[in-house]
């Protein structure tokens, strides 16, 4: 069975991970929680103390089995749950196979990548040699991978500390819940009809965000890294929809308007005024040049 940690009290909320790093990411976004909800903090498979997922089945949906044993053995009936990254495919996939057991969804920074992003990911798939594949995830590449990634390039103590724990993870799980991302990270998600939620960081770098929001999209100012950047914002976002079922208010979006010409110059081109002024300046005479008589002695 997956491994988990409890904190708090109140109705469960069940929190999913994302890539390579286990249930420490929520350590700035729990404290905010704790007052209205169980937390159930779980590790996928094959990260951090959880077993690895039977080979015979696909990654996501292994962990989709794995996730419903563990309600089953604490005796939940129905659960919310709150999904990050890459955790939110696996959560895509619980709620595909168990929409009885979800009260609401949420999917904070959902793994819909940009195109050049969805490349890479597709290249995962090709036979590479294993020693390629450790020095990528390794060293200052994945170093840089992380604070380009998810921190927008910004330094920080956290891009060392997801480094040291995406390192201790075995390679091949890494690999795995990159390669079977569904689409490549291209596909939308398909969800029954269960309450959900989608929260989008607005300066994000991995994902693109939908051109026409729905009404269960919400975006916060936060780039990929929100659990730990960005805690009060994605609590903002996130409680009133847990608690009552509230969607955000619609926000407004920008839309760009053409410059309007100013009143005195409808009908005229730019170079009229230039023109115009050009014809009616006058032309100075040319000063004469004083001839100085030399008187002959």
């Amino acid at each position: 069975m997956l491994r988990y940690r409890l904190e708090g009290s109140g109705a469960p909320l069940l929190l999913i991970h994302g890539w390579g790093v286990s249930y420490t990411i929520w350590q700035n976004l729990a404290p905010l929680l704790t007052p209205h909800f169980q937390l159930i903090m779980i590790e996928l498979p094959g990260i951090g103390g959880s077993p690895e997922a039977a080979s015979d089945l696909p990654y996501y949906p292994a962990c989709a089995e794995a996730i419903e044993e563990v309600r089953r053995s604490l005796g939940i009936e129905k659960w919310s749950l709150l999904a990050y990254s890459v955790g939110t495919r696996a959560a895509e996939a619980y709620v595909q196979r168990y929409p009885e057991s979800i009260s609401r969804a949420i999917f904070l920074c959902p793994i819909y990548l940009w195109e050049i992003w969805s490349v890479f990911v597709s290249l995962l798939s090709a036979p590479h040699p294993l020693m390629l594949r450790q020095w990528v995830f390794s060293d200052w590449r994945l170093h840089n991978l992380i604070r380009a990634l998810g921190f927008n390039w910004l330094s920080h103590d956290y891009t060392y500390l997801w480094k040291h724990e995406i390192e201790l993870q075995p390679l091949d799980i890494l690999v795995r819940t990159l390669r079977e991302i569904p689409g490549y990270g291209r596909a939308p998600f398909e969800l029954p009809p269960v309450p959900s939620l989608f929260v989008w960081g607005k300066q994000d770098a991995l994902i693109s965000r939908p051109r026409r929001p729905r009404p269960n999209d919400v975006t916060i100012i936060a780039n990929h890294s929100a659990p730990m950047l960005a805690a009060p914002n994605v609590a903002e976002a996130v409680l009133p929809f847990l608690l009552y079922g509230k969607l955000p208010a619609p926000q407004p979006q920008r839309r760009w308007r053409r410059r309007q010409p100013e009143p005195h110059l409808v009908g005229r081109t730019r170079l009229q005024p230039l023109l115009k002024k050009k014809a009616t300046k006058k032309a100075r005479p040319r000063p004469v040049r004083k001839i100085r008589k030399i008187r002959a002695f």
